[in-house]
């Protein structure tokens, strides 16, 4: 999502919170992007059914936003560089976007499992590499935002296992959590990922693109 003339048009689409998260930013690249997620989230409550339902957002112990008059119905919101992304779901969700950037080999040595750094170095080339450890570090994000804990449980608490098929398996506390990774993958220098909180596989009823112009 690119900053354009027509921002204060979107802005007042909004509900009045959302309005003043998105003007509270300094730049117009933080705007944006809390005015993007909003109007997704607008969007996705109105085509799930539930037109109006992000007028009122309430919070949870730990922080997390939720729909006050639809608590049954969970939404997570994400964005980086020009993209935002949101996902409605009847189960708890944590969802991810990140722009890809480069070699980050530092980086996962320093936050993942070591075997999880192992597995992206067997990738040959800088350029997967890179690919893979923002592969790692989107479903990671997910997982720590679908709980609730953010920041509080770091990267390296946790473990995720890639096998040849590209499934992901979660491993935390010895043990295999109940939950669900997909990857979206739109070929735009980015990736997308969300968790789902259940023990089996949940398709995506839809997944829609959209331009703010």
């Amino acid at each position: 999502m690119k900053e354009t003339p027509v921002f204060e048009r979107f802005l007042g689409q909004v509900p009045e919170y959302r309005q003043k998260k998105a003007m509270s930013f300094k730049f117009p690249k933080g705007k944006m992007q809390s005015l993007g997620v909003g109007l997704l989230l607008q969007m996705a409550c109105r085509d799930a059914g539930f037109e109006g339902a992000d007028n009122h957002i309430a919070y949870g112990e730990n922080g997390k936003p939720y729909l006050a008059d639809f608590p049954e119905v969970h939404f997570n919101l994400s964005h980086s560089g020009e993209r935002v992304m949101c996902v409605i779901s009847p189960f708890e969700v944590g969802c991810d976007v990140e722009i890809i950037k480069g070699d980050r080999g530092r980086l996962a040595e320093r936050f993942f499992k070591p075997e999880e750094s192992a597995w992206i170095k067997h990738f040959e080339t800088l350029e997967a590499q890179s690919e893979a450890f923002y592969r790692l570090w989107t479903l990671k994000e997910c997982y720590m935002k679908v709980t609730g804990r953010g920041l509080s449980l770091m990267p390296d608490m946790f473990a995720l296992h890639m096998d040849e098929l590209e499934n992901v398996t979660l491993f935390h506390e010895g043990k295999r959590p109940e939950y669900s990774f997909r990857e979206i993958d739109l070929h735009d220098g980015y990736r997308y990922a969300y968790c789902i909180k259940n023990d089996g596989f949940i398709a995506p009823s839809e997944i829609k693109q959209v331009q703010f112009t």
